[in-house]
């Protein structure tokens, strides 16, 4: 049994140009050495699937940033692939994730995404924090912080159905507490997100998102606090995650309109 993760107050926002625009944070010299050889595996195992059809891999994260922690840190991967997106196989990755995590225990997860080259400009969000760890880095239009920076956001409500169905299919302790850390990283961010046109920062990492989110609702700071807890010490009590889900959850949906128009699922 881990020992509790307690909350580490800690400050991690992008840096603004003088121009209003973010200074990506993710570089390959700042990936720490005891995580290149899992960056190494991630790339091999997208190379031994794909071969040449494989184009990039890019990650983002506490792991591209060099603020990687092990046994708190997972890494984020994104693919693009040569390929059409009904064309990509998706099956081979669960064996190729466990392999991995089995392989490094430190971590605390591997995400692997898969999607097609053809629209890979188009990925503003993703590729302004992220590093490309494979094939030739892809040209992409600075953002500020805003709407072009959202994702959680505009993706609440198909999310949310998404975590009905992770608990669902959840069984063991270890996939309800992998569903829980997913629900509460989600909330933290889309509470963030709800503050990003006034604050004018942006971030990802969860301590900051709960700080900034607390400033303008700190009426709603204990709550948040406590998805915070949730984040680092997840639990197995689905009745718990379904409360947090139905008030906090429900108020960050009736909230969101009060500050600007959803198209959801852009």
């Amino acid at each position: 049994m881990k020992n509790k993760i307690e909350i580490q107050p800690k400050e991690s926002y992008f840096q603004i140009d003088e121009n209003g625009f973010l200074i990506n944070p993710a570089s390959l010299q700042k990936i720490q050495e005891e995580w290149k050889p899992v960056v190494d595996d991630i790339v091999e195992a997208y190379k031994n699937h794909f071969g040449q059809k494989l184009k990039n891999v890019y990650i983002r994260g506490s792991v591209a940033k060099g603020e990687a922690i092990k046994n708190i840190s997972d890494v984020d991967s994104v693919s693009y692939i040569d390929l059409p997106r009904d064309s990509i196989d998706t099956e081979w990755k669960e064996e190729a994730r466990n392999k991995i995590e089995k392989k490094y225990p430190f971590i605390e997860g591997v995400e692997l995404i898969c999607r097609p080259f053809a629209i890979s400009s188009m990925n503003i969000i993703f590729l302004n924090q992220s590093v490309c760890i494979y094939g030739k880095p892809i040209d992409v239009q600075k953002v500020k912080p805003g709407k072009d920076m959202m994702f959680h956001i505009p993706n609440l409500k198909s999310r949310a159905v998404l975590l009905k169905e992770k608990l669902q299919n959840a069984e063991s302790e270890k996939s309800i507490k992998s569903a829980c850390v997913w629900f509460a990283k989600d909330m933290l961010r889309t509470g963030f997100e709800i503050t990003m046109e006034r604050s004018q920062k942006y971030t990802r990492d969860l301590y900051s998102c709960y700080e900034t989110f607390s400033e303008y609702y700190p009426e709603k700071e204990s709550e948040m606090r406590e998805v915070l807890d949730l984040a680092l010490n997840p639990t197995a009590d689905k009745k718990k995650i379904k409360e947090i889900q139905d008030n906090l959850g429900a108020w960050l949906l009736a909230e969101i309109p009060n500050h600007f128009e959803v198209k959801e699922d852009k």
